[in-house]
């Protein structure tokens, strides 16, 4: 069930044809621009601008000045100020009192929940206004034309035309040259409600965040609060009920200060909402209650209506069935006297929903029956719109054309025909000479677009050759350093241990002490431990099993001296290709990608075990490593990458390969590399 408020600074009523009750349970509409006025002492202030219109009768400013402060309270009064206004105005044929008398009677009849006549002001205005801005296009008319078009957007959201974007682009560029950041903001927060609306809460969130920074830098307090109020609803829908709450506690010192009850009863049933999301119905049903009292006593009864809807919504998860269906006939009745067919028929589901709860099938039938009904009337596509309104156009041409040859059938026929002919062979020429430029201009860009894509291609290619040799410059730099460390290890300090142990040994063998040839022992199994671990060092650095036997054996051997290491770890190896025609190169940059995966699960996962797998199949390569260890978070590893990964993907991207990490914290590694042939 969707919910449907309206949220609009100075204005505020219930955007209804945007409602959809079967998807998310709060839609908002859009701010509407409005001339606000200082807050402070109302009464004083009313009582000197009455005073001065006593000796000014003729003021219709100081009647609009009456009728902002009067809109919230005395309705009537403030309209007829306003009325009055604009036949001085009139009068004096002043054009921006015109068109802002006609923008306040635009105000007024929107903010009543008569959207349709609202837009017939704002129109009036428009057609004032943008004659005035062409020959005056001073700060003050520039920001009525603003605020005007910008409402005008907004009236035709209220009725089902989803054209606000269309109005916020053609203000945006005169807003921001005018400095109109208050605008600014509101057309940043409608575009955050067009997308909640339609459920886009991603995108809805992005513009939620600008227009509050953009409320805060115009100083516009009152919409950076309903801002987050809505946002508040944004964050529920997105389940970040935390943070909803967060600004929703924020927002609640100041909930008072909104100046019409019927915006501080959103607070409440935004809360109501969250209450929900905590499955508390009581504490829902009390801010309910609470919203509705503030609601007893307002005029415009559409804005009842989205807080009934919210009644719906927590009687249907409480399973209170009666009470829900007493809540929808209601908010049926409602639908029904604004015309607004899309909620009627959601309404209609609602209530057969409750009544097949209640076991009532055949009442149960008959709404689910008037929901198809309505449902089917209303889908009507829009291209049939487009070609109603292009059939209009047609015929009005037709009958000028009519007209004109009616006009014109007593002159000379064959100098007719003769234009005619002239006419003919004149577009024929034209035609033919735009088709002829227009193959042209099409072949050049094909041409130009082909050549673009060949530069990038040849750029990437030479980006990929250029990588490909700092790659094999950099592995091949280092697998020589490897080479000359474990010539020098081998020859130069293997020796001398190799030596120092034979020299122990005779002195050994020469000492007659007991005590001293334990000792001579001891020190003999160090070197020889010492002596092993070297060569492994040695082997590590350039492993001579490999050149000479082939990159199974040298991982089947790396994996016994791995395995001599770390006594309680077990290696499953499956081997489904020799790897022997493949380069030296190739082969000893697999066998470092092997060293460093087998390295990574028994030094740093502590894996007990580990499945090393080699396939080559349709060209292509497929390592595997697969341990049981510790495993890690995507953001672990991001983190802690280190030189080894890097190094393991830098050796992947030189053998034009591919790598993939699956892994799960206490349940194991498995890394995936395939690699092209």
């Amino acid at each position: 069930m969707k919910i449907n408020f309206i949220a609009i600074l100075g204005l505020w009523s219930i955007n209804l044809s945007a409602l959809k009750l079967n998807t998310i349970f709060l839609v908002v509409p859009l701010f509407l621009a409005s001339i606000c006025c200082a807050q402070g002492d109302n009464s004083r202030q009313i009582d000197s601008l009455r005073w001065f219109l006593k000796e000014n009768p003729a003021s219709y400013q100081t009647k609009y000045k009456i009728a902002e402060i009067l809109k919230d309270d005395d309705s009537a009064s403030a309209l007829q100020y306003v009325k009055t206004g604009l036949v001085e105005a009139k009068n004096d044929k002043d054009s921006y009192g015109i068109g802002k008398g006609l923008f306040l009677l635009g105000n007024f009849y929107s903010d009543y929940g008569y959207p349709f006549k609202g837009e017939q002001y704002y129109r009036k205005a428009d057609t004032i206004l943008s004659a005035l801005i062409k020959s005056d296009s001073s700060s003050a008319n520039l920001k009525l034309w603003v605020r005007n078009t910008f409402n005008i957007g907004v009236v035709r959201s209220y009725q089902g035309f989803n054209e606000d974007i269309y109005y916020i682009n053609k203000i945006s560029p005169i807003a921001e040259k005018i400095g109109f950041y208050e605008i600014i903001a509101k057309a940043n927060t409608n575009i955050a409600i067009g997308f909640f609306n339609n459920g886009q809460l991603k995108k809805s969130h992005s513009y939620f965040v600008i227009g509050g920074e953009q409320h805060l830098k115009a100083k516009d307090y009152k919409s950076l609060t309903i801002n987050k109020l809505i946002f508040a609803s944004c964050l529920i829908q997105l389940d970040s009920i935390e943070s909803a709450k967060e600004k929703l506690d924020f927002i609640a010192p100041v909930v008072d200060s909104l100046a019409l009850d019927d915006k501080t009863q959103l607070y409440h049933t935004v809360l109501a909402e969250y209450y929900v999301k905590k499955s508390n119905y009581n504490a829902a049903l009390e801010n309910l209650e609470l919203a509705l009292q503030l609601l007893e006593g307002n005029p415009i009864q559409q804005n009842k209506l989205p807080l009934f809807m919210a009644f719906i919504k927590v009687y249907r998860a409480n399973k209170n069935y009666k009470k829900g269906l007493e809540y929808a006939q209601v908010s049926l009745d409602l639908a029904k006297f604004y015309q607004n067919k899309i909620i009627e028929a959601e309404l209609y589901k609602e209530i057969a929903y409750f009544y097949s709860k209640l076991n009532n099938t055949n009442r149960a039938f008959e709404n689910l029956a008037n929901y198809v009904t309505i449902s089917d009337s209303l889908n009507i596509p829009e291209l049939e719109r487009e070609i109603i309104r292009l059939e209009t156009e047609y015929q009005s041409e037709k009958k000028e054309r009519e007209i004109l040859e009616l006009t014109n059938q007593n002159n000379d026929v064959e100098l007719q025909l003769t234009k005619k002919r002239s006419q003919n062979y004149v577009l024929w020429s034209i035609s033919l000479g735009l088709f002829f430029l227009a193959g042209i201009a099409y072949l050049g860009y094909r041409n130009i677009k082909k050549r673009e894509q060949l530069k990038v291609a040849e750029l990437n290619q030479l980006k990929y050759e250029q990588d490909s040799k700092v790659y094999n410059a950099m592995l091949e730099g280092q697998e020589n350093e490897r080479k000359r460390l474990a010539i020098d290890l081998h020859d130069g300090l293997a020796g001398r241990l190799s030596a120092t142990r034979i020299q122990l040994e005779k002195l050994a063998q020469n000492s007659t002490a007991k005590n001293n040839n334990k000792r001579f022992v001891e020190a003999v199994k160090n070197i020889d431990d010492s002596l092993f671990e070297l060569r492994n060092i040695a082997m590590n650095l350039m492993p001579e099993t490999l050149f000479r036997y082939g990159l199974k054996n040298a991982i089947e051997d790396y994996c016994t001296s791995i395995g001599k290491a770390a006594k309680n770890t077990k290696f499953i190896l499956q081997f489904y290709d020799s790897g022997e025609g493949l380069s030296q190169k190739t082969s000893l940059t697999i066998y470092r990608i092997f060293q460093e995966l087998i390295n990574n699960a028994v030094k740093h996962a502590m894996a007990t075990e580990v499945l090393v797998q080699y396939l080559v199949e349709d060209d292509k390569i497929s390592i595997t490593v697969e341990d049981n260890g510790k495993g890690f978070l995507e953001a672990e590893r991001s983190k802690e990458g280190g030189m080894g990964l890097n190094n393991l993907k830098t050796r992947v991207a030189f053998l034009d390969g591919e790598i993939d990490f699956d892994s799960t914290p206490n349940e194991g590694t498995t890394v995936h590399i395939v690699i092209n042939i």
